[in-house]
């Protein structure tokens, strides 16, 4: 199922409009009917936002895979995809029950994160396996190369991109999860 197709599913089980929960997210009705129908690119930070208004995780967008125990095998890693973004996030812990989470993220060329800077409470620190990232935290910008590693507080507003001409893929590590 598609991340639209979760978040539907989800409203619906809530017992939602979309209206309703466009106001509760702080987003348009619109919006939420596009990202339903796969015809938009949500952001992370509209993804939070609609994870909260549905008291839901992020992770709930993810695609399914088997829950439980301590290792997680990279065929049944939650996976969700942005449509028609180039952007993939793995979760590579079982689950977001524990202290930390750690996620992979694949940006195509061109493509970030978001373009607003964000932010959420606790520290963050990610490792670029391939290719590079720019990093934003605050106003200042990091320019990582496959192999550097960044730690900073998640609680600065910060957003990440790929301005290199080939994919980037990153580990990031988030205490508390959130995502």
């Amino acid at each position: 199922m598609s991340i639209g197709g979760r978040i539907r599913a989800i409203r619906q089980l809530r017992g939602l409009s979309s209206t309703e929960l466009a106001r509760a997210a702080g987003v348009s009705r619109g919006l939420i009917s596009q990202i339903e129908l796969d015809r938009a690119n949500p952001s992370i930070e509209t993804l939070r936002k609609i994870a909260a208004a549905l008291d839901s995780p992020i992770a709930s967008f993810f695609d399914d895979a088997p829950a439980g125990g301590v290792v997680v095998r990279k065929r049944e890693r939650k996976t969700m995809r942005i449509p028609r973004s180039g952007l993939v996030y793995q979760l590579l812990t079982p689950d977001l029950n524990r202290q930390i989470e750690f996620i992979l993220i694949e940006l195509e060329p061109g493509q970030g994160e978001t373009r607003v800077p964000m932010g959420h409470p606790g520290e963050e620190a990610a490792l670029v396996l391939e290719g590079r990232l720019h990093v934003w935290i605050g106003d200042e910008e990091h320019v990582l190369e496959a192999g550097d590693s960044i730690a900073f507080n998640s609680g600065i507003p910060h957003r990440v991109e790929n301005h290199g001409p080939e994919r980037t893929a990153l580990v990031s590590a988030i205490t508390p999860p959130s995502f």
